[in-house]
């Protein structure tokens, strides 16, 4: 009767060093075998999945249990020993971890590594973003299925696309189209028109003033603010509104936009988990983890961050090109519906409820998601408000 068994390693590889380990290892194996008790070896390569680090197992073939015993408390330790000292120490320095081969990369090095960087990259983001626009909720499935290697971290996209977004909101908009008036009014893209010296007097002779015919404004002492009436309790915040109406006045409300877009993002940080702990009150049964309903916010607002931000350079490119106007416009009407058709789709998909009670849930949650939405937002602005003061 054949007692023999078999002794199964498998190790995950860094990219780097595939090439290297694939020449050590035989010898490695070798050495194994000349150990007692072993009778055989094979080496395999199995495949894995796309993004996933590469891997080799060995199949080693003892002749008993006992002679694997043996082996583990006598020979192995010893070849662990030699491994680090041939091996593990030859590619990293086991202090800090820096490659021990320190020399200047040749131009195919730098190549082949920034080539390698971008396919690996790519391979992530492309499957990713796909999943995530045409698929509504099964990134989300995929994640909590436990499928991470294949994606982007539901974070780590979010923070991403949070940014472009951001980034591209500060950016498109004329700078010169936002200004405040004397009386403290929000007023956009001023005109300003020069009229002739000779029109202006014969205006003037007519009994029109020059700076009304010139389309300037009046001149006014500063901000009149009051949001309480004449009252001595409202007196504080009135100054602290009128200092901050003084400042956009003068610059045209430029520091106030630019502080509110680096403070919008950060109350999304404290808005998107008070929504995860909405959701997870209308979906209590079956009982769900806390981390799902955050990680549906996570994927369903980058894809609404980047439906927006495209609808920005749609509605940037329509006010350049006149004559495509009408179907920009249509085109961004559709997504504004497809994106509240996907949010609705992936809620029954990660959840797993009928239709009507998928609508009366997202119609319910999307009440409050308004009301808490215009609230954090509020408080960002008396937030900047205050800071300008």
């Amino acid at each position: 009767m054949n007692n023999s068994l078999v002794y199964e390693v498998e190790c995950q590889l860094d990219p780097d060093i595939v090439a290297y380990y694939d020449a050590w290892l035989p010898g490695h194996v070798q050495a194994v075998l000349a150990c007692p008790g072993f009778l055989g070896a094979g080496i395999e390569t199995p495949e894995v999945p796309p993004g996933e680090r590469p891997r080799r197992r060995v199949r080693y073939r003892v002749e008993s249990a006992a002679a694997l015993d043996h082996y583990l408390e006598n020979d192995a330790p010893r070849l662990r020993t030699e491994t680090a000292q041939r091996f593990g120490e030859r590619l990293q320095c086991a202090q800090c971890g820096q490659s021990a081969d320190v020399h200047v990369l040749s131009m195919k090095e730098v190549a082949g590594d920034v080539t390698h960087s971008l396919l690996h990259l790519d391979s992530r983001v492309w499957r990713t973003v796909r999943l995530l626009v045409h698929r509504p909720g099964e990134l989300t499935r995929e994640f909590v299925a436990g499928r991470h290697q294949l994606y982007i971290p539901p974070f780590r996209l979010y923070l991403a696309v949070s940014i472009l977004f951001f980034a591209l909101t500060a950016l498109l908009p004329d700078s010169d189209s936002f200004s405040v008036d004397a009386q403290g009014n929000t007023v956009f893209a001023p005109v300003s028109v020069n009229v002739p010296e000779a029109l202006k007097r014969d205006l003037e002779a007519e009994g029109v003033p020059a700076a009304k015919a010139g389309g300037g404004p009046k001149d006014d002492d500063g901000c009149k603010v009051s949001l309480f009436g004449d009252t001595p309790n409202s007196t504080d915040f009135d100054q602290v509104l009128a200092r901050a109406c003084e400042q956009m006045k003068r610059d045209g409300g430029r520091l106030f936009a630019e502080r509110f877009a680096a403070t919008a993002p950060k109350l999304m940080f404290l808005f998107l988990p008070l929504m995860a702990a909405v959701a997870r009150l209308f979906y209590w049964r079956p009982k769900r983890l806390y981390a799902e309903h955050l990680v549906l916010l996570l994927h369903n607002h980058a894809f609404m961050f980047l439906l927006i931000g495209v609808t920005q350079l749609l509605a940037a490119i329509a006010s350049l090109t006149l004559p495509l106007i009408g179907a920009l416009e249509f085109l961004n009407f559709l997504l504004f519906v497809y994106l509240f058709w996907y949010i609705y789709r992936s809620m029954r998909v990660v959840y797993v409820e009928g239709r009507f009670k998928t609508l009366l849930k997202y119609l319910t949650i999307g009440t409050i998601y308004v009301a808490l939405l215009g609230t954090t937002m509020l408080t960002g602005l008396v937030y900047t408000i205050v800071g300008l003061s």
